[in-house]
Protein backbone atom coordinates (compact mmCIF):
# COMPACT_ATOMS: atom_id res chain seq x y z
CA UNK A 1 0.00 0.00 0.00
CA UNK A 2 2.68 2.16 0.96
CA UNK A 3 4.11 2.03 -2.69
CA UNK A 4 0.85 2.62 -4.24
CA UNK A 5 0.97 5.98 -2.53
CA UNK A 6 5.14 6.87 -3.07
CA UNK A 7 3.92 6.43 -6.88
CA UNK A 8 0.96 8.22 -6.73
CA UNK A 9 3.16 11.07 -5.14
CA UNK A 10 5.73 10.62 -7.46
CA UNK A 11 2.86 11.46 -10.32
CA UNK A 12 1.09 14.23 -9.18
CA UNK A 13 4.42 15.68 -8.07
CA UNK A 14 5.64 14.96 -11.85
CA UNK A 15 2.70 16.04 -13.27
CA UNK A 16 3.17 19.44 -10.94
CA UNK A 17 6.03 20.63 -12.39
CA UNK A 18 4.80 19.98 -16.11
CA UNK A 19 1.86 21.88 -15.42
CA UNK A 20 3.95 24.79 -13.81
CA UNK A 21 7.09 24.77 -16.45
CA UNK A 22 4.29 24.77 -19.18
CA UNK A 23 2.33 28.36 -17.29
CA UNK A 24 5.39 29.94 -17.61
CA UNK A 25 6.75 29.06 -21.05
CA UNK A 26 3.22 30.06 -22.28
CA UNK A 27 3.84 33.37 -19.92
CA UNK A 28 7.43 33.72 -21.38
CA UNK A 29 6.20 33.73 -25.25
CA UNK A 30 3.21 36.03 -24.38
CA UNK A 31 5.33 38.47 -23.03
CA UNK A 32 8.70 37.73 -25.15
CA UNK A 33 6.85 40.11 -27.91
CA UNK A 34 6.63 43.36 -25.50
CA UNK A 35 10.60 42.46 -25.12
CA UNK A 36 11.52 41.96 -28.44
CA UNK A 37 9.75 45.41 -29.08
CA UNK A 38 12.08 47.84 -26.49
CA UNK A 39 14.82 46.02 -27.33
CA UNK A 40 14.81 47.40 -30.87
CA UNK A 41 14.65 50.63 -30.28
CA UNK A 42 15.98 52.36 -33.31
CA UNK A 43 14.40 52.86 -36.73
CA UNK A 44 14.45 55.11 -39.99
CA UNK A 45 12.93 56.00 -42.85
CA UNK A 46 14.20 57.43 -46.07
CA UNK A 47 12.16 59.75 -47.70
CA UNK A 48 11.61 60.27 -51.20
CA UNK A 49 8.76 61.81 -53.62
CA UNK A 50 8.80 58.20 -55.44
CA UNK A 51 7.16 56.37 -52.06
CA UNK A 52 4.11 59.14 -52.08
CA UNK A 53 0.83 57.56 -53.22
CA UNK A 54 0.67 58.80 -56.29
CA UNK A 55 4.45 59.21 -56.70
CA UNK A 56 5.46 62.93 -56.70
CA UNK A 57 8.22 64.32 -58.74
CA UNK A 58 10.25 66.24 -56.50
CA UNK A 59 13.61 67.04 -56.27
CA UNK A 60 13.23 66.77 -52.47
CA UNK A 61 14.96 63.45 -50.16
CA UNK A 62 15.00 63.56 -46.47
CA UNK A 63 16.06 60.90 -43.76
CA UNK A 64 14.08 60.46 -40.34
CA UNK A 65 15.30 58.57 -37.39
CA UNK A 66 13.49 57.30 -34.38
CA UNK A 67 14.84 56.10 -30.93
CA UNK A 68 11.72 54.28 -28.47
CA UNK A 69 11.88 54.86 -24.77
CA UNK A 70 10.05 53.46 -22.19
CA UNK A 71 7.30 56.44 -22.53
CA UNK A 72 8.43 58.40 -25.48
CA UNK A 73 9.87 58.32 -29.21
CA UNK A 74 12.38 60.45 -30.07
CA UNK A 75 12.96 61.63 -33.54
CA UNK A 76 15.49 63.59 -36.06
CA UNK A 77 14.19 64.41 -39.10
CA UNK A 78 16.35 65.96 -42.14
CA UNK A 79 14.58 67.11 -45.33
CA UNK A 80 16.33 68.58 -48.44
CA UNK A 81 15.33 70.39 -51.71
CA UNK A 82 11.76 70.06 -50.37
CA UNK A 83 9.09 73.04 -50.41
CA UNK A 84 8.01 74.56 -47.08
CA UNK A 85 7.08 72.22 -44.75
CA UNK A 86 3.32 72.59 -43.42
CA UNK A 87 3.44 68.80 -41.51
CA UNK A 88 5.05 66.35 -40.79
CA UNK A 89 3.37 63.09 -39.28
CA UNK A 90 3.52 59.14 -38.73
CA UNK A 91 0.92 57.27 -40.69
CA UNK A 92 -0.53 54.10 -40.17
CA UNK A 93 -0.59 52.00 -44.12
CA UNK A 94 1.72 49.77 -45.69
CA UNK A 95 3.73 49.85 -48.58
CA UNK A 96 1.90 50.93 -51.51
CA UNK A 97 -1.01 51.82 -49.23
CA UNK A 98 -2.72 55.48 -47.65
CA UNK A 99 -3.20 55.66 -44.00
CA UNK A 100 -4.67 57.76 -41.33
CA UNK A 101 -1.95 60.38 -39.25
CA UNK A 102 -1.41 58.71 -35.86
CA UNK A 103 0.72 61.57 -34.61
CA UNK A 104 1.72 65.18 -35.71
CA UNK A 105 5.48 64.92 -35.02
CA UNK A 106 5.73 68.77 -36.67
CA UNK A 107 2.93 71.22 -37.95
CA UNK A 108 3.43 74.71 -38.79
CA UNK A 109 1.57 77.58 -36.86
CA UNK A 110 -1.78 78.56 -38.29
CA UNK A 111 -0.86 77.37 -41.12
CA UNK A 112 2.21 79.47 -41.61
CA UNK A 113 4.28 77.00 -43.98
CA UNK A 114 7.75 79.51 -43.09
CA UNK A 115 8.75 77.78 -40.33
CA UNK A 116 11.96 79.72 -39.59
CA UNK A 117 11.45 81.56 -35.44
CA UNK A 118 8.02 79.62 -35.02
CA UNK A 119 8.12 77.10 -32.66
CA UNK A 120 6.14 74.32 -34.07
CA UNK A 121 2.30 73.32 -32.15
CA UNK A 122 4.27 70.09 -30.86
CA UNK A 123 5.40 70.44 -27.21
CA UNK A 124 7.75 67.71 -27.92
CA UNK A 125 9.63 69.34 -30.24
CA UNK A 126 13.49 70.30 -29.12
CA UNK A 127 14.89 72.41 -31.94
CA UNK A 128 13.58 72.96 -35.41
CA UNK A 129 14.98 75.18 -38.76
CA UNK A 130 13.73 75.35 -41.84
CA UNK A 131 15.92 77.69 -45.02
CA UNK A 132 13.97 78.04 -48.51
CA UNK A 133 14.94 74.30 -49.56
CA UNK A 134 16.04 72.75 -46.58
CA UNK A 135 14.47 71.22 -42.82
CA UNK A 136 15.72 70.03 -40.04
CA UNK A 137 13.56 68.96 -36.37
CA UNK A 138 14.26 66.90 -33.54
CA UNK A 139 11.54 66.36 -30.70
CA UNK A 140 10.34 63.78 -28.43
CA UNK A 141 6.34 61.84 -29.00
CA UNK A 142 4.32 61.16 -25.96
CA UNK A 143 0.98 58.49 -26.03
CA UNK A 144 -0.94 61.90 -25.40
CA UNK A 145 0.04 63.00 -28.93
CA UNK A 146 -1.24 60.05 -30.43
CA UNK A 147 -4.15 60.56 -33.10
CA UNK A 148 -6.53 58.32 -34.75
CA UNK A 149 -6.40 55.06 -34.94
CA UNK A 150 -3.93 55.12 -31.98
CA UNK A 151 -5.62 57.39 -29.81
CA UNK A 152 -5.84 55.47 -26.64
CA UNK A 153 -2.72 53.27 -27.26
CA UNK A 154 1.01 52.71 -25.65
CA UNK A 155 4.63 53.14 -27.04
CA UNK A 156 4.81 49.69 -27.39
CA UNK A 157 1.91 49.51 -29.80
CA UNK A 158 3.79 51.81 -31.69
CA UNK A 159 6.86 49.91 -31.68
CA UNK A 160 4.87 46.96 -32.85
CA UNK A 161 3.60 48.89 -35.93
CA UNK A 162 6.94 49.75 -36.71
CA UNK A 163 8.54 46.88 -36.91
CA UNK A 164 5.71 45.38 -38.92
CA UNK A 165 5.90 47.66 -41.40
CA UNK A 166 2.33 49.46 -41.16
CA UNK A 167 4.00 52.58 -40.31
CA UNK A 168 5.77 55.55 -42.65
CA UNK A 169 6.19 59.21 -42.43
CA UNK A 170 4.64 61.73 -44.28
CA UNK A 171 6.17 65.04 -45.32
CA UNK A 172 3.44 67.57 -46.25
CA UNK A 173 4.70 70.89 -48.67
CA UNK A 174 2.59 74.29 -49.11
CA UNK A 175 3.04 72.47 -53.10
CA UNK A 176 1.78 69.14 -51.84
CA UNK A 177 -0.54 69.27 -49.15
CA UNK A 178 -0.64 65.16 -49.39
CA UNK A 179 2.50 64.70 -49.38
CA UNK A 180 5.54 65.68 -50.83
CA UNK A 181 8.09 63.27 -49.34
CA UNK A 182 7.33 59.62 -47.99
CA UNK A 183 9.20 57.01 -46.83
CA UNK A 184 8.26 53.42 -44.72
CA UNK A 185 9.45 53.27 -41.27
CA UNK A 186 11.66 50.13 -40.12
CA UNK A 187 14.09 48.55 -38.08
CA UNK A 188 17.65 50.72 -38.58
CA UNK A 189 19.80 47.25 -38.70
CA UNK A 190 17.68 45.94 -41.35
CA UNK A 191 18.68 48.97 -43.91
Amino acid sequence: MVKKNDDMNKFFMIGSVFILSSVLLLYGIGTSESVYAQENTDFTATLSGKEVIPPVKTDGTGIANFEVGKNSLYYQINVLNAGKIISVQINKGAVGTNGDAIVTLIESEDNDVNLIGNIPTLSGVTSTTQSSSSFSASGNVNVADFTGPFKDTTIADLVKAMQSGETYVNVQTEDYPEGELRGQISEANER
